[in-house]
């Protein structure tokens, strides 16, 4: 057995020879581009003081012989590639662009990020990226991934700040903007196809003479978070859209139509019409009213406080997913409630609603109505509750994994339960149905085959497919 004199002094021949090895990556000429800066390195050399292209990004003025500079100005980054040709003045790094989440205006010195689907610069890597919200864009414009260009948007501003329909306003600016919606509409063209509103606590007239906002045969796609247009004080409907019109409008609060005849937030016949996290609220006939053919899908939206019900379909192919639909209707002059489905179109998808507080005349279901519905149908995963004394839902519809509230026996289908007792349901409040912890809606829908809008909430929150933990309703308890 060696002794401990002769092990120790093995140990220590061997690490005399590891030390004695060189190391892989020791620069020892002057072409220094392969070094990988690791700790056992030496720094990388250059060549006298000053930008070097040679040297890394992340250190690139070469300072005593030695790559370990920053740089101060674009100037620094001088003959490197498109990626690495901006001074990020933060790090002393160059990189593609140094904005921070935004597009930089147009066609200007400072904007790095010229490709219209590449226009944003992403504030953690410095690349430039597609945009993913409008505010990202320098004309309030995100469609797609792509900002879309300032001379293809019509703009409105509040009376306030300028905003006229009339005098030297085209509506092409931001500060040249329409005062009214329906003198937007008839500046669109087939490039010119986006209306902007820029957000206001003063509601927008939906019409000078008081009168609607009238889509009839044209294409637009309107951006209105943070506003809000209004009919005023004469009859009718707020917005109609008719002659084959495709429009969407997102983040608008349509109010305030008046007569419970015709006054309608929103009413469309023989178009498509896709309504994306818009309010329709406090109107005197019914919040959406759809009929003559066309497709209406409504996403992450609010239908609620309209005097003769929410939704109305005759003859539409129908979307609704992930909407908070509540507190519609009264018990003498409604013939809807919350929704009513009547010779729909070839298509119904009805999911990850939460359709509440609704009420309809004798006789009449509060939540659900469907009257000769089309065979290709999806109605699951809703929550359909009132506390009156009414059924919650009737007609043809094929319910399934949907929770009815209050008194009488669910429909018939694949995982339908009833609950006798709304609170169970946990409500935030009586105006905000957002579920808390502990709701019995928990983990009751069915969640094997989701997709696309059905993957996230009425706020945007993930819905993991499959999960045994997915919730019914348009909410996802966090």
């Amino acid at each position: 057995m060696p002794s401990l004199s002769s092990v120790i002094a093995i140990a220590i021949a061997l690490l005399l020879v590891a030390c004695g090895e060189k190391n892989p990556n020791f620069c020892e000429g002057a072409d220094c581009d392969s070094i990988d800066a690791s700790p056992d390195s030496p720094p990388i050399t250059c060549t006298g003081n000053g930008p070097d292209p040679s040297c890394p990004a992340a250190t690139p003025v070469c300072a005593g012989g030695q790559c370990t500079g920053m740089c101060t100005s674009d100037a620094d980054c001088t003959g490197r590639p498109a990626t690495e040709a901006v001074c990020h003045m933060a790090s002393g790094a160059c990189v593609q662009c140094d904005e921070t989440d935004v597009q930089a205006t147009p066609m200007q010195a400072e904007d790095e990020c010229p490709a219209p689907n590449l226009a944003v610069c992403d504030g953690g890597t410095h690349t430039c990226r597609a945009c993913e919200d409008h505010t990202e864009c320098f004309s309030g414009v995100c469609d797609a991934g792509t900002c879309v260009a300032q001379a293809n948007v019509i703009y409105l501003t509040p009376m306030a700040e300028g905003g006229t329909d009339g005098g030297m306003n085209d509506c092409l600016t931001p500060s040249t903007g329409c005062l009214t919606l329906h003198h937007a509409i008839g500046r669109l063209t087939a490039t010119r196809k986006y209306i902007h509103f820029k957000p206001s606590a003063t509601p927008y007239p939906a019409r000078n003479n008081m009168d609607r906002a009238d889509f009839d045969g044209v294409t637009a796609h309107v951006i209105g978070y943070g506003a809000e247009v209004r009919r005023g004080a004469a009859d009718g409907e707020v917005i109609e859209i008719r002659g084959g019109s495709n429009v969407t409008i997102e983040g608008l609060k349509i109010a305030n139509a008046i007569n419970t005849g015709s006054g309608s937030g929103i009413r469309m016949s023989g178009s498509t019409l896709n309504l994306v996290e818009v309010i329709v609220d406090n109107n005197d006939d019914r919040g959406v009213d759809a009929t003559g053919g066309g497709t209406l899908s409504v996403r992450r939206s609010v239908i609620s406080n309209n005097s003769r019900g929410g939704i109305l379909f005759n003859g539409v192919d129908v979307v609704l997913v992930n909407n908070f639909i509540t507190g519609n209707g009264d018990l003498s002059l409604s013939d809807v409630g919350g929704v009513s489905l009547s010779i729909s179109g070839t298509s119904s998808t009805i999911e990850f609603n939460t359709i509440a507080g609704n009420l309809t005349g004798t006789g009449t279901a509060h939540g659900l109505i469907c009257t000769n519905t089309a065979a290709a149908q999806v109605v699951r995963n809703n929550i359909v509750t009132s506390e009156a004394n009414r059924a919650q839902a009737s007609g043809a519809c094929t319910h399934e994994y949907t929770l009815f509230g209050g008194p009488g026996t669910a429909p018939t289908g694949t995982g339908n339960m009833n609950i006798a007792d709304p609170a169970m349901f946990m409500f935030v409040s009586g105006s905000d149905y957002h579920l808390q912890p502990g709701s019995i809606a928990a983990g009751k829908a069915q969640s094997t085959s989701l997709v696309g809008d059905s993957l996230f909430d009425i706020d945007g929150d993930s819905r993991a497919q499959g999960a045994a933990t997915v919730d019914v309703g348009a909410d996802e308890i966090p």
